[in-house]
């Protein structure tokens, strides 16, 4: 089986809102590790955007 890019790599992420998750999930889809710290009192608000939006797609993760 053919090795993918990032396998092996540990990534920690410190981030918020919309473009550092959008990058940190394309860094995984290359099989890294992530692991994310955020604070747990204020969450980034961008990880309730589905539940929001009922399920619809959210538009801001394209821009």
């Amino acid at each position: 089986m053919k090795q993918l890019p990032l396998s092996g790599v540990i990534i920690v992420s410190i981030e918020h809102v919309i473009a550092a998750p959008f990058c940190t999930r394309q860094l995984a889809d290359y099989f890294s590790r992530v692991t994310i710290i955020e604070c747990q009192e204020n969450r980034d608000f961008s990880c309730n955007y589905d539940e929001r939006l009922k399920n619809d797609l959210c538009i801001l993760f394209f821009i």
